[in-house]
This record gives structure tokens, sequence and C-alpha cells, in this order.
């Protein structure tokens, strides 16, 4: 039975007065992060007297990073998918969001309070957030909209270390996300993108771009990162010679709001309905398919194939809003398609890499050149060209 609030109170004073140590942290809940905090207490009279409490309450912005983020998914043998800072979502009834929940001796009670620790500081090899530094209990700087929201899925596997007998060598191996899925999982987590509508390319070998596409389900539901997604194959088999600019087809939309199973049905549709055909695709009709259906997305999002150049560029002039494209199938040995830059520079957005975003092309003017990656660019009267 939950105590009145002057037993509750009395209580916290009577714990507070010990010298406290937080001896662990569990995550009980992903988006918004929530944490019980397991506390170790030892009298002032006494130093083997100990004595314990819990408390479960939010997590506050400050210093969760990507690093926290993959600890308090690797705390529940998951990986990181996705992370959001300033994370919003809509409480429910039953939610204690504005609350934390104590137990002492098997005895909880619930005292107006949000945030619990702050400032967390993890290596990138943390396996649970209790590895890493924070601020004491209770001392943070935090306002209501400072929560954090994180996805996990699949199965986390620590790496394998392994020594050989003549050299003393520690080997450690693991499994690791190819360079397309920390593309836009990347990009993603470096901006605080929500309302977005997602145009994706899933033609030829493109899935490793949408592979955490469940997380970003997931997490729309409570934190509208995605309003809709636009699946384009470049005309559903329709032969080369018969694709007309701006109506070529193969273009298919699905509202967040209608559910994993839907999302994914109409992406294997898509995939299922044409796989491309010749190296150019039509991803400015699709962008403008996508602006149309959706007016209430913000942030148009363009996961684009580095290796295809759009055949209907001439179709930028009918783009209403700015575009960011992110550059999927980019190795290490290749430099980013000049098109992809026209994309951006065009729609008045911005390009995003594994590592770089290019956000100031506006100020770009003809007979300029620019440094993107390793190659060298200069803006001509029809667009990009690569010069080194």
């Amino acid at each position: 039975m939950l105590k009145t609030i002057d037993q509750t109170c009395n209580n916290i004073h009577t714990l507070l007065t010990y010298q406290r140590k937080i001896v662990k942290i569990q995550v009980t809940k992903d988006a918004p992060v929530r944490i019980k905090v397991d506390i170790e207490l030892t009298s002032q009279s006494s130093s083997t007297l100990k004595q314990y409490f819990s408390v479960e309450g939010m997590v506050c912005h400050h210093g969760f990073d990507r690093n926290a983020a993959q600890a308090a998914c690797r705390s529940q043998n998951k990986k990181l998918q996705m992370f959001a800072t300033n994370y919003e979502w809509k409480p429910s009834s039953n939610d204690l969001y504005d609350k934390c929940y104590f137990e002492y001796n098997k005895d909880p009670f619930i005292v107006p309070c949000e945030f619990v620790l702050d400032n967390f500081n993890c290596t990138s090899d943390a396996t649970s957030l209790t590895d890493c530094t924070y601020t004491p209990l209770f001392e943070h700087r935090c306002t209501k909209d400072m929560h954090v929201g994180i996805g996990c899925s699949g199965t986390y596997e620590p790496p394998i270390s392994t020594t050989t007998s003549t050299t003393n060598i520690v080997q450690t191996s693991t499994a690791t996300p190819t360079t397309d899925e920390q593309t836009v999982t990347g990009v993603l987590n470096r901006h605080n993108w929500t309302d977005i509508g997602a145009v994706i390319d899933v033609t030829g070998s493109m899935s490793g771009c949408y592979a955490q596409i469940n997380q970003w389900v997931a997490l729309s539901h409570s934190n509208k990162l995605v309003q809709c997604f636009v699946f384009f194959n470049d005309g559903d088999d329709t032969p080369d010679a018969d694709k007309v600019i701006g109506s070529t087809g193969g273009l298919y939309g699905v509202y967040t709001r209608e559910g994993m199973a839907k999302v994914l049905e109409t992406l294997n549709t898509a995939k299922m309905n044409g796989n491309g055909g010749d190296s150019s695709e039509n991803d400015v009709e699709a962008i403008i398919f996508t602006i149309t259906g959706c007016p209430t997305c913000e942030n148009i999002i363009h996961i684009a194939d580095n290796e295809a150049t759009p055949r209907d560029l001439i179709l930028l002039d009918r783009v209403t809003k700015p575009v960011k494209v992110i550059v999927c199938k980019l190795s290490s040995s290749s430099l980013v398609n000049p098109k992809l830059l026209d994309i951006a520079y065009k729609t008045g957005g911005s390009l995003h890499t594994l590592d770089l975003d290019v956000e100031t092309l506006g100020s770009v003017k003809v007979g300029d050149t620019i440094k993107v990656g390793t190659g060298t660019y200069r803006l001509e009267a029809s667009g990009f060209v690569r010069i080194a």
C-alpha cells in the first residue's frame, strides 16, 4: 500500500541523511527512457551498517549521446537502432512521467519528481548505464522537454576475445552494422528531425539503407519521427524505353499511423513489383509524390542510391520543400554523385553522408568550388560538376 505524503517525506528525509552509492541502473522503459536506480546506504554511525532503496524516474538528455544509448540497449541484451534527444510523446493515463517511484524495505511510495539522473558520460564499450558517470541523484538542470528516447532491437553480441598461445595478443571480433545501415542511422541520430516524409529507393542492393525501418516506425508512434514513407522502384518493371519522365510510376506510399504490418507490406510490394531496370531512377517524381501526399511532413528526406543518377532532374523546379539527401551506396573509395548535390542545392536542402553534413549549399554561387569528402565540385549554371 502506498504511503501518505507526510509518511513519504519523512522516509525520504531519513534516507537522504545516509551516505549513498548507486550500485545498479536498470532501464525500465525505452521511449522515453525511464530507469530504476538501486542505491546502497551507509550509516554515518557505522560503515558496516548497510541499507538499500530504489527510485525510478526519467533520464535527462544532457550528455546522453550514442554511447549512452548503446549502453542502455546493451543492458537489455539488444542493439541500438535509434535514439533521439528532446524526445516528445503523449503520456498515457497511467504513466508516472512526472513522478518518481521509491521502494524502501519493500515499501513503495510515489512523489512528485521527474528526472533522477543527468549528464551521462559513457565509453563506447559500456554495456550498462551503471558503467557510466553521471551527476549525483536528483541533481540536474532539466526542464520538461529534455527527455530521451531510444529504439533497441535484435540481440547484442558482446565482442569475443581470444588469446593466441604464441603471441598473447587479444583479438576482438564482433558483428558490425553495414556502412549503409550506419549512414542512415547516424544521420538521423545527428539531427532532431520529426514529421519526416521519407522517400526511399528500393531498387537493386539498397536494402541495407532501410534495414532499421521497423525501429523508425516504432519510434514514430510516440515521437513523430516519420509521418509517411514513399518507396519507389522506377516504374514497376516498365521497359526502359517506355518510361516517361514525371509519370514513370512504381511509387508506393504509406503512413506510419497505419501500423508496422502495413508499412512492411507496402515496402515488400514495392520491391517485388520492380527492380529499376537501367541505372537511372525516378527520384524526383517520388519526392514530388511525397510532398503532395503528405502536406504536413515538415522534413523531406531522400534516401538515395549514390550509384544511380536520377533521370528526372528536370522536374526539380516543381519541388516545393527543401530535400535532405542521405547518400547510400557510398564506399570509402567512391565520391558523392554530383547530381545528388543538385537535388539538395536546387531545393534549398542539404546533403548527408556517414560522417558529413553539407548544410550551407544555399551560400554557394555559380563558379564557386566546394569540398565534399575527398571530392571537389564546382557549381556551374547547369548544376554541380566534379573537378577533382
